[in-house]
């Protein structure tokens, strides 16, 4: 058993975690993501993970979350759970941390509120994450289309992308997700699809969008990092 699974199977023991909202930041299983935590309610959360086994879930805040943010404004239900993999604590108590991603979770409930948000969850599962009839063909369209973006943008000297042979797909999909420029509302409701085929394919609908938007000579929507 690898340290992924007995993570999964510690979370799965748990029942409850404490949830940090965020605007404008969608996170997602198998990636990254840093944050520098200073506002006192999540420095708290940040120690007592520490503490304990480094879980906490990210959240997007719902539109209208600036005239309630330092109280609890609404958060999306589908959010992503991780465990702090780096942390740096700085002299004036702030931190700077860093968490994986582990699975999709559904916040069913709060169950409090102070001095930071702790919600009641349940995983939510996928389909196609690995294998499946539809990923060979999916995994192959959405190399096509990153690699044809990338020529269009770097011309001749852009070079094929390969995603090995050994990583799941729903890791390569997810990694482009997290990274891809992009609305953070588009961004969730990738998240919340639960097949990972169909995720592909409506990523896979964005990068056209790029494509398209430079082979005309017209700012893109966004960049792609």
């Amino acid at each position: 058993m690898n340290s992924q699974d007995e993570r999964l199977i510690r979370l799965m023991n748990r029942g409850e975690i404490p949830v940090f909202p965020l605007p404008n930041v969608v996170f997602f299983p198998h990636t990254s993501l840093g944050l520098h935590v200073f506002e006192p309610r999540y420095r708290r959360m940040t120690e007592d993970a520490l503490a304990s086994d480094g879980f906490m879930a990210v959240a997007l805040l719902k539109p209208g979350w600036e005239s309630d943010y330092y109280g609890t404004p609404p958060v999306h239900a589908v959010a992503c759970a991780g465990a702090i993999e780096e942390h740096h604590l700085l002299p004036d108590g702030r931190y700077n941390i860093r968490l994986r991603g582990l699975c999709r979770i559904a916040i069913t409930r709060f169950v409090s509120q102070d001095p930071y948000r702790m919600a009641a969850f349940r995983f939510i599962q996928e389909s196609n994450g690995e294998d499946g009839p539809e990923v060979p063909a999916a995994r192959a369209r959405l190399l096509s289309t990153c690699s044809g973006l990338m020529r269009e943008i770097a011309g001749n000297e852009g070079r094929p992308l390969a995603l090995p042979s050994d990583v799941p797909f729903a890791v390569g999909v997810n990694a482009l997700c997290q990274s891809l420029t992009m609305e953070s509302d588009r961004r969730q409701r990738l998240l919340e699809v639960d097949d990972v085929v169909e995720r592909c394919r409506l990523l896979v609908e964005i990068l056209t969008e790029r494509w398209r938007d430079v082979s005309m000579g017209e700012t893109p929507s966004g960049p792609v990092h």
